[in-house]
């Protein structure tokens, strides 16, 4: 085999890692609230095909302050949006804390983030840890002026194994 017929082999190879890879899913803009320090929260439908998934990745952005909040909520909805009650965690960034809190336990976790200014973190969700039947996010965003907001969640799909015996 000639070296461009063996980098042809390794691009059919690892070509479906491409397809099958994980898919990014930038969340809607949050609406602007009526008040300086108002909460506002869009819902937004959870579509994870579960018997094809590894983990689950949630990003946030923030410009960080004593005041501003930003969270996402997964749990199983009854209707188009998800109600506190239907919430089964909750995670983000609260005046200067990350955390997680779990619902069901009653746990809460918490990091102090140091100083002000843009703070990002990430979260991701084994497939042993997700639940199939969630099916909406909800993310909460509170602060005094323009907070600035980005939020997306990703979700990896099993990918294309090559075994050689």
């Amino acid at each position: 085999m000639n070296m461009r017929q063996k980098i042809g082999m390794l691009f059919l190879a690892f070509a479906p890692l491409a397809l099958f890879g994980a898919r990014v899913a930038p969340l809607p803009t949050l609406p602007s609230g009526e008040l300086p320090n108002s909460e506002v929260v869009t819902n937004v439908a959870l579509n994870v095909d579960y018997g094809r998934l590894e983990n689950l990745t949630f990003s946030l952005e923030l410009n960080a302050s004593a005041s501003n909040s930003l969270s996402i909520a997964v749990g199983t909805a009854n209707g188009d949006s998800l109600a506190l009650d239907e919430v089964d965690f909750e995670w983000g960034y609260d005046c200067e804390k990350w955390f997680r809190a779990d619902t069901e336990t009653g746990n809460v976790d918490e990091w102090q983030e140091p100083g002000t200014g843009r703070v990002s973190r990430t979260l991701t969700i084994e497939r042993s840890d997700f639940n199939p039947q969630w099916n909406r996010l909800r993310i909460v965003k509170r602060g005094v002026g323009d907070v600035e907001v980005d939020a997306s969640y990703s979700r990896e799909y099993t990918k294309f194994f090559i075994r050689l015996r």
